[in-house]
């Protein structure tokens, strides 16, 4: 089992927000499509950007050893 890591996001009206994934749960969703990220705050939706996917890819790469 994978382990689930903590990532740090800024949504477009600049609230920090925190999402957790493992990396099968990343890829799954990511290949579906139906990775989107939710501002608790202000209720925004947005796709994650290439420097995300990138970001998120390389540290959980690292945790599945």
């Amino acid at each position: 089992m994978s382990e689930r890591v903590d990532f740090e996001i800024v949504c477009p009206n600049d609230h920090e927000q925190t999402v957790t994934f493992d990396k099968e749960e990343f890829e799954a969703k990511l290949k579906s499509g139906t990775l989107v990220f939710h501002c608790n705050t202000c209720e925004a939706n947005w796709p994650p950007s290439h420097e995300d996917i990138a970001r998120i890819r390389k540290t959980l790469s690292k945790t599945s050893g």
